[in-house]
């Protein structure tokens, strides 16, 4: 009876005072003093055990010493009994959390059984999860996207209908970032990562955020850096680089060195070379991991084939083809890169190619289509990987400067071209097609080409055009062209 009282205080305490939305903001400030801090103001002594798992994974998740990783895996092993036994019964969600961070860091191991029998364990907790809490809808959010992104032969083992789950994972993410919320901070960003990779509804996202959020306090860390990175890829290099070059000064960038790697690759888009360069050495010095390194070395290498110095160029090249750990999708396409240019080292007119589509990221279109005019006359004399790379180009170009009809055509004609290096543009032809032909209700055609899309991304290991062609085929599926004269009937 004590037993069961005590359970059922608990748990009453537990739905009226949660975590603090001060001790999230900390996490993702990487700012683990404020975050112990925060720890002090928490009278829940399973929150106090949760915080202090969190800390020892954000620590793991990006350390600045090997050990940090070993003392997560110290502390998780003797909380383990703690969270099962005194937690579980009325904070079932802290536990679910305890769990899915166990299987991210076996995921970076690449111990892919411990990852699955963590990750069981943290779904199975979630099924007992307070509704109320916004951490279950976070997780149930994030198990949405897990099971749509993974390949359709598992979809008949999954959880869920596979035409909802986007839809379940965007209203679970929702309620997570609710305002008075603890999980606001981290959600709202979790969210927006979502959105972003999918192409759908990141910028006004972004706004709410700005209103709801920034306009009480600044964003923490990792919100910058993502606010950086998206605003690189919209074209936006003076905001991106104003951002960039804040995170750099930050004593913090020793914990999370990556602001250094996407510093260098916007001034390798601007053409900027030798600045390029300087802060990737800096990002090697910093980076006890894996993530990166190869991406960064094969652009070096670049870079000093382009200056004359084949030497440092191949051993470069070599250097990026040593990484076998867990690596970004970029890495991959870096590795391909240096891969091709030991064999067949960049040309005049790859050199060309590149060079428009860093004019295109950064919004300088008369001078990108200078740039390929030559190539365009001469498209003839081109192998299919160049023709290929040159109708993906002109693809890019158009779509950016808002001529879809001739967006569609490029992109298609880069689809048919027979290609071998350049397959990765065919599969991201094949997907801003689909997407082109979504915005105009051609269901068939995007369709057909989220289909090829998703083909060629699995193939090539593309995990990011595999992840929206998945996605942008689900939204069309059912969808059918009006028959005329039906609503009359009707």
């Amino acid at each position: 009876m004590r037993h069961s009282l005590k359970r059922w205080l608990l748990l009453c305490l537990s739905s009226l005072w949660a975590q603090r939305a001060g001790f999230l903001y900390a996490l993702w400030d990487l700012d683990f003093e404020a975050a112990e801090r925060e720890i002090t103001f928490e009278w829940n002594g399973s929150y106090i055990t949760w915080d202090q798992h969190r800390i020892a994974f954000f620590k793991a998740l990006f350390p600045q010493h090997p050990s940090e990783k070993e003392a997560f895996w110290n502390l998780t092993t003797l909380y383990e009994r703690q969270f099962e036994r005194q937690i579980a019964p009325t904070l079932p969600e802290l536990v679910a959390d305890a769990y899915a961070q166990r299987a991210i860091l076996y995921v970076l191991d690449k111990n892919w059984v411990n990852a699955g029998l963590a990750a069981w364990k943290s779904w199975r907790f979630l099924q007992k999860a307070q509704e109320k809490d916004p951490l279950t809808h976070q997780w149930r959010g994030l198990w949405q996207v897990v099971f749509a992104t993974l390949p359709s032969t598992y979809s008949r083992w999954l959880p869920g209908d596979v035409t909802l789950r986007w839809e379940a994972a965007q209203a679970a993410l929702r309620k997570a970032s609710a305002p008075g919320s603890y999980t606001t901070w981290e959600s709202s960003l979790l969210y927006f990562f979502i959105l972003r990779n999918l192409d759908t509804l990141a910028s006004p996202w972004l706004d709410t955020c700005r209103q709801r959020l920034f306009s009480q306090r600044p964003p923490p860390y990792l919100w910058r850096f993502a606010l950086a990175l998206y605003a690189t890829e919209e074209g936006e290099f003076f905001q991106a680089e104003t951002l960039l070059q804040a995170l750099i000064r930050s004593p913090k960038v020793r914990r999370f060195p990556y602001p250094y790697y996407w510093l260098g690759k916007l001034y390798l888009y601007q053409g900027r070379g030798a600045e390029a360069e300087k802060l990737w050495k800096e990002f090697v010095l910093h980076q006890i991991g894996s993530m990166g390194l190869a991406a960064q070395y094969a652009w070096r290498g670049y870079i000093a084939w382009q200056r004359g110095d084949s030497a440092e160029a191949r051993s470069l090249w070599r250097a990026a083809l040593s990484y076998d750990g867990p690596l970004w999708e970029e890495d991959a396409l870096g590795q391909a890169w240096a891969k091709t240019w030991l064999e067949d080292p960049p040309d005049a007119t790859e050199s060309r190619l590149w060079a428009a589509r860093w004019l295109i990221q950064g919004k300088n279109y008369t001078q990108a289509r200078d740039t390929l005019e030559e190539l365009r006359l001469n498209r003839h004399r081109l192998t299919g990987d160049q023709r290929t790379a040159l109708y993906y180009t002109f693809g890019r170009l158009y779509h950016r400067s808002g001529n879809e009809e001739a967006a569609r055509f490029a992109y298609y004609q880069a689809t048919r071209e027979v290609a071998q290096k350049n397959r990765w543009m065919q599969a991201y032809a094949a997907l801003y097609l689909a997407q082109l032909y979504e915005k105009s209700a051609d269901w068939h055609n995007a369709r057909l080409y989220y289909q090829e899309a998703q083909r060629l991304g699995e193939a090539l290991g593309r995990s990011g055009v595999v992840q929206k062609a998945l996605a942008g085929y689900i939204r069309v599926r059912e969808k059918k062209y009006p028959v005329p004269g039906e609503a009359s009937r009707r």
